[in-house]
């Protein structure tokens, strides 16, 4: 259909140089606007031609609205599978299996498939990377590797491309694959939390803080652009278990509850769970890594007095979500299961009136049992600080007098806990600790005392 007629033709009347044709199908999409992949992401831009192994000759948007080319960026060759017009999708023509283009909290474009309905008119979407998802129609864009039309021709055998179905564009949230890993919303926050990342600074600490042995702080650990790239990173996960620590709300206290996804060493139990409880700590993925590698680098640099995790590594790494009035009561983490230093970095969900990382935050510190307290310190916590734990601020084994274990008190060790109750934001939180493999194996020896 060289001739631009719209007539359907059989494939030996295709001539056999490459080259723009013409048929009903390119008539609906040259010079339409379209989201297609480029590179890693999806961008929009427009076709400016259509050749007969179903590909598209795209001109970024960028380049094809003001019709310069300042950047240098020649138009490329799409395949339709890897594009979606820019119009929101027909909410007639969604249905369960397909596959499509969503808008994620990021404002970007990622692949998914169509899992079926959701509550107020949304739609239950699946990423390639296993998160799922609840969008609004105006947020998905079909995919055009399926007709527009209700009838079209078929290309030449030589220019069939084996098709990809629906089930197989299906990615269970548990069996995530190598291409996959490599499109979905964590990976994308995952590289924009990298390309923000400060790898050298300035940072102020303070230690022994309110002459308390162990307890380290900074105040300036993240840049409002880390802040933002984070939020991205916690968005990206999904299955947060609620945790509550004591009682709630009794006597007029505010209500101890989290929620929280605990990454490590899929045997062992996470911190606070009883061992006969299931723990759900899940295995620690690519991208996790990714996570603990960024942010283990910095405490060691920043925290290089505290000596945090001599001849080891982080092993286990908590996300954890604190909704604003609420709290988590003094607590110890258990005191013989973990190696010296907990490290733990803050900020909230959105950004507060007068600092884009969010509201402030109170870390309480209590020394000595509810019924028998020596002393307790508020200390207030803006967002974006991040804090160490050791020694008597962690309340070891090895540093108390008594060498009280597990969450046993005692008069000479702090307990820790979170206050977030002067603000509506949710505090957003990652700790990292290091797990003593042979804890429960063998007989821990007394440290300083």
């Amino acid at each position: 259909c060289s001739g631009g007629c719209g007539e359907r033709r059989a494939a030996a009347a295709y001539p056999a140089e490459p080259g723009p044709w013409r048929c009903t199908k390119c008539e609906k999409l040259i010079g339409c606007e379209v989201i297609a992949r480029r590179g890693r992401e999806y961008e929009r831009g427009v076709v400016q031609q259509r050749d007969r192994n179903s590909q598209l000759l795209v001109q970024w948007w960028e380049e094809a609205a003001t019709g310069s080319n300042e950047k240098g960026l020649a138009p490329e060759w799409v395949a339709e599978r890897h594009a979606a017009l820019a119009a929101p999708a027909d909410g007639e023509r969604v249905r369960r299996g397909m596959a499509v283009l969503a808008e994620w909290v990021d404002g970007r474009f990622y692949c998914a498939t169509v899992q079926g309905g959701a509550a107020q008119a949304r739609v239950l979407l699946q990423f390639e990377d296993g998160l799922r998802y609840e969008a609004g129609l105006d947020a998905l864009r079909p995919l055009l590797d399926k007709p527009l039309l209700q009838a079209a021709h078929s290309p030449p055998s030589s220019a069939v491309r084996e098709p990809r179905s629906s089930l197989q564009r299906m990615l269970p949230a548990d069996l995530p694959s190598a291409r996959a890993a490599g499109y979905g919303p964590l990976a994308q926050s995952m590289d924009r939390l990298e390309a923000v990342w400060r790898c050298s600074g300035t940072w102020r600490v303070e230690h022994e803080v309110a002459d308390i042995c162990g307890l380290f702080i900074c105040r300036d650990f993240l840049s409002p652009a880390e802040v933002a790239a984070f939020r991205l990173v916690f968005a990206a996960h999904q299955g947060w278990a609620m945790y509550q620590w004591g009682t709630i709300g009794r006597k007029k206290e505010l209500a101890s509850i989290l929620q929280r996804i605990d990454f490590g060493l899929e045997e062992m139990t996470a911190e606070g769970v009883a061992a006969q409880s299931k723990s759900f700590t899940r295995a620690i993925g690519r991208h996790q890594q990714r996570l603990i590698q960024l942010l283990e680098a910095r405490m060691r640099q920043v925290f290089a007095l505290a000596g945090l995790w001599r001849e080891c590594d982080v092993n286990m790494m908590q996300l954890s979500q604190i909704p604003g009035g609420q709290c988590l009561g003094h607590h110890f983490d258990r005191r013989d299961k973990w190696q010296e230093g907990i490290a733990s970095v803050a900020w909230s969900e959105t950004a507060g009136q007068e600092d884009s990382r969010g509201d402030e935050w109170t870390l309480g510190m209590q020394c000595g049992p509810s019924n028998n307290v020596q002393r307790q310190v508020q200390l207030p916590m803006p967002a974006g600080a991040a804090y160490i734990l050791s020694k008597r601020a962690q309340g070891r084994t090895a540093w108390c007098s008594r060498h009280k274990v597990a969450h046993e008190s005692c008069a000479c060790c702090w307990q820790h806990g979170v206050w977030n109750e002067k603000t509506a934001l949710t505090r957003q939180s990652i700790t990292m600790r290091v797990y003593d493999e042979e804890w429960g194996r063998e007989a821990s020896s007394p440290g300083p005392g």
